[in-house]
């Protein structure tokens, strides 16, 4: 990647940033006080899926380390999890959206995340196919 590249990449990850910063801090003081962190971790977690179902079944197998959407949308999971344990300390999440803040849920979203992370890290063929010796390239183009 070129200098400029790297510098528009820069811009647009600022921008995006502080898109969600401005759009988690008015959810916060027009809904209620955590519904910005839930609204940030759903659309990880939907934002992943949707982009691996836009992908379809292509392989994405690098050479180096590479986040996989499903992968994002195990640690989107992991954080409503979070976001909802933390939330549900409060009276007015507890009050204003108790279908979320039933006490099963951030544990179960949580196990979800890690369960998914697993079986995304042992189900992969590009482990599969780093552990046997053969070139990732043969399975990005599905020749292997």
């Amino acid at each position: 990647m070129s200098r400029a590249d790297w510098r528009a990449l820069f811009v647009m990850i600022a921008a995006g940033g502080l898109v969600a910063l401005l759009v988690i801090i008015w959810l916060d003081t027009v809904l209620i006080p955590g519904a910005g962190g839930v609204w940030l971790a759903l659309t990880m977690l939907l934002g992943g899926v949707a982009v691996r179902l836009r992908q379809g079944r292509q392989a994405a197998c690098a050479a180096g380390p590479r986040l996989r959407p499903l992968q994002v949308s195990c640690f989107g999971a992991i954080a409503l999890g979070v976001q909802l344990l933390h939330a549900a300390e409060t009276g007015a999440f507890l009050a204003a959206l108790p279908g979320l803040a039933a006490p099963w849920l951030p544990a179960a979203s949580m196990l979800g995340g890690v369960i998914g992370l697993a079986v995304l890290s042992f189900g992969s063929d590009c482990r599969n196919a780093a552990y046997s010796g053969e070139p990732l390239e043969d399975h990005e183009r599905g020749t292997a």
